[in-house]
């Protein structure tokens, strides 16, 4: 073997080493290519954590959307009228079924963000509309800062039971 071998020559981005050269020397020509390798794989990793984790919060944010804008709807729809209870006519007092209703989106902002709200009262039905707003944790390294999410929620002041629903 000689004293100092040659280095390994490269021709059309193939390294090619000498018959003296031994395989070691051969593989420090691709020296580096595992290093992008786990780059590209880490940042794919990454990207995938990000849709699992904030992939997830749009679905709790959807369903904690819908559950307040129902929860809202029941407690406007608690608010009767007192003067209807002693002639025995069962209405709504909508200032007051407003008033439930925004009480409770109140109270409910214990996480998210409830960005905007409506709650309309027509004769005895109370409808809430909303919308939330949560943060993204992985994906706002990629600008999606946030993921919102609406609901809505209707319900009715009933007296008695007439007719099974369904």
């Amino acid at each position: 073997m000689p004293a100092n071998p040659t280095p390994p020559t490269l021709t059309a981005g193939w390294c090619q080493a000498g018959p003296e050269q031994d395989l070691r020397q051969a593989a420090g020509c691709e020296a580096g290519s595992v290093s992008v390798l786990v780059a590209v794989l880490g940042f794919a990793l990454l990207l995938m954590l990000g849709l699992v984790v904030d992939g997830g919060r749009q679905l709790i944010a959807y369903r904690r959307a819908a559950n307040d804008a129902e929860q809202a709807a029941r407690a406007g729809a608690g608010a009767v009228n007192p003067a209807g209870l002693r002639t025995g006519t069962y209405t709504l007092d909508s200032a007051a079924a407003t008033a439930a209703a925004r009480r409770y989106l109140s109270a409910s902002q214990t996480d998210g963000q409830i960005t905007a709200s409506s709650i309309t009262v027509t004769g005895n039905t109370v409808a809430v509309a909303l919308s939330i707003r949560r943060t993204t944790t992985f994906l706002a390294a990629v600008g999606i800062t946030g993921v919102s999410a609406t609901g809505r929620g209707r319900a009715q002041l009933v007296h008695g039971v007439a007719v099974e629903d369904r």
